[in-house]
């Protein structure tokens, strides 16, 4: 049965495979659990049976992914808005095409971790008191910070921001105890997790995307982005029905540590009700929400208008 999804995907897929342009989609990704949806698109031809040729790029963190594109050595990402809207002011205009991550009460995406040597003195956020936490600022990691300060009522010296721009340095930090605490994505959250750390708040009680894909402007043309999204969708149902093949994948992609991958459980994209079966797109409150916030740290000079920054199938 798994291998005739497989085969339906691939065949419906190549009856629209001549109808974009063959010119490489060079696309930036991160190390976080749903990046497996693009990696898997890729790999598993999903994107040329739609008749777009996509070249993943693997990246450590935020700053250096927006710095290729600033380069012009991208055609699109994985990240979030802020680099969305960041990059759209500083004359790389692009907009988002897709979801990989929505916030959802079934399963957690970010939560803030408490390093195993900290986790029998720091058991909730009552316990928080001037501590040191490894972040990226300007970045959804910062963002979301900020969410759970306001949404939990935290007082502004409840912790305090350390520096760490790659996400596997701020893993090793927790892990080391270098850093008591750090807000980090699926399946690290995990990782720290089953080695004796402690989460003490997660984004399942917010409800906006997190996680998205965006294409730079000049590649946003509707057959490209109809192809892309519809290569994206059929990898999503490909890896919900085989989660443990796919679970493998993620440790050979460096996005699952080996140790924790056999009690991990496998990301979920269909749980939205959307007709593709991926999660919602970016909605107006989200562009508005994540808009003003940066407006507010001096990132951006005025909220984007919606329409300019997401495109709406």
């Amino acid at each position: 049965m798994k291998k005739t999804l497989w085969a339906a995907l691939l065949a419906a897929g190549t009856m629209v495979s001549a109808a974009v342009d063959a010119e490489p989609l060079r696309i930036g990704v991160l190390p976080a659990a749903d990046a497996i949806v693009i990696h898997a698109a890729a790999d598993e031809k999903l994107f040329k049976a739609r008749g777009v040729d996509v070249e993943v790029i693997p990246f450590k963190s935020a700053l250096e992914l927006g710095a290729a594109m600033r380069a012009g050595r991208l055609d699109g990402h994985f990240g979030d808005l802020m680099n969305v809207f960041t990059q759209n002011e500083r004359g790389v205009p692009q907009a988002v095409i897709l979801t990989t991550t929505h916030t959802s009460r079934a399963q957690r995406a970010f939560g803030l971790v408490v390093a195993p040597a900290a986790a029998e003195k720091i058991r909730s956020l009552k316990d928080l008191d001037g501590t040191e936490t490894a972040m990226s600022s300007a970045t959804i990691i910062d963002y979301l910070l900020d969410r759970m300060k306001a949404e939990e009522k935290l007082s502004d010296g409840a912790l305090r921001n350390l520096e760490v721009k790659q996400i596997p340095i701020r893993l090793q930090m927790l892990q080391t105890g270098k850093a008591a605490t750090a807000m980090l994505p699926e399946p690290l959250v995990s990782v720290v997790e089953a080695k004796g750390g402690r989460v003490i708040w997660d984004d399942r009680g917010l409800n906006e995307a997190l996680a998205v894909v965006a294409l730079k402007k000049d590649r946003l043309d509707d057959k490209t982005v109809a192809a892309f999204r519809g290569a994206v969708a059929d990898a999503a149902r490909l890896i919900e029905s085989e989660p443990d093949r796919f679970r493998a994948v993620m440790v050979k992609k460096g996005l699952l540590p080996a140790p924790v991958a056999q009690n991990y459980t496998m990301v979920r994209f269909s749980m939205f009700g959307t007709n593709d079966g991926l999660p919602p797109l970016p909605s107006a409150e989200d562009v508005r929400r994540v808009g003003e916030w940066m407006v507010g740290k001096n990132m951006i000079k005025a909220v984007p208008a919606y329409d300019s920054v997401v495109i709406r199938p």
